[in-house]
């Protein structure tokens, strides 16, 4: 109870109106003055106390970090690595375009099979020749095992891979090299194109002669071309695994005059015969 009392006390002289001046103590002439009370000068204080005391605060923090050049801009050797990365990036995905153009022109017929042409390995201004690529005793050997998981070995001693067939019906066209790189497979309309290995779709469209197409990657040098489909089921970039469907059996395309799948595999970007690698008749 003593304590209210003596705050109020307090309180109520600091209410008071009070003078506060400046006099000159020679003569004791008023220099200046003003009226107000205790609790506006101690609010004065306070606030000039706190204008002062926060910028000097940040100015003189301990770790420097309010003016430092780390917090307003990126290192320098950080801005080099990004831009590394960035060259990277835009080689490999000027790479992957060339070569998925190069697989387009060979398709259309711009570029004649027997020309050899591959953007992936050769690159203007090095000379492939010149490089030491000989495989090591370890690489060799784990190349040989790669290549024993991914294929079987006919009657004739030939190792080819592990293909699926992508449709069952009855071939219509047969292969040959020079004007039908592929075959055509007649079988029923709406059904499932599978994928005949597994890798990645590198191309899916759509032309005027050929309808919709899907090509394939899958790896070691072999490509797979799906043509008049009614649709395809997958786009450029997906990966796909053995007997996965890629896309529906139709009629699409100029040069079709049936439903079918005209079918074309690849191997060193050159057509071969798809009846020594997969078995498309029941």
């Amino acid at each position: 109870m003593w304590s209210v009392k003596f705050l109020r006390k307090i309180y109520r002289g600091l209410r008071k109106n009070l003078k506060f001046s400046i006099s000159n103590p020679e003569s004791f002439k008023e220099v200046w003055s003003f009226n107000s009370n205790g609790i506006r000068v101690i609010s004065l204080f306070l606030i000039l106390v706190l204008a002062v005391s926060f910028p000097l605060a940040l100015l003189f923090s301990s770790d420097g970090s309010y003016f430092s050049t780390n917090d307003v801009s990126i290192e320098r050797d950080e801005l080099e690595e990004q831009n590394k990365q960035i060259i990277a990036l835009t080689e490999k995905v000027q790479t992957q375009e060339n070569y998925i153009q190069n697989i387009q022109r060979i398709l259309s017929g711009e570029v004649p099979i027997d020309t050899p042409l591959d953007s992936v390995t050769t690159s203007e201004g090095i000379n492939i020749d010149s490089l030491d690529a000989k495989e090591t005793d370890s690489e060799r050997a784990l190349a040989d095992k790669i290549r024993q998981d991914m294929s079987t070995v006919t009657d004739r001693g030939e190792a080819i891979a592990l293909f699926g067939s992508p449709v069952i019906g009855v071939i219509s066209q047969e292969f040959d090299k020079q004007t039908h790189p592929g075959i055509d497979v007649v079988t029923e309309k709406d059904r499932a194109v599978k994928a005949c290995l597994s890798g990645t779709v590198v191309y899916s469209g759509y032309t005027h002669k050929d309808g919709y197409i899907l090509v394939i990657d899958h790896g070691n040098s072999y490509l797979s071309v799906y043509k008049h489909n009614k649709r395809a089921l997958k786009k450029v970039g997906a990966k796909v695994r053995l007997g996965d469907p890629i896309a529906i059996v139709g009629n699409t395309g100029g040069n079709s005059d049936g439903p079918h799948l005209h079918f074309e595999l690849w191997y060193q970007q050159a057509p071969v015969n798809p009846t020594d690698y997969i078995k498309f008749t029941r």
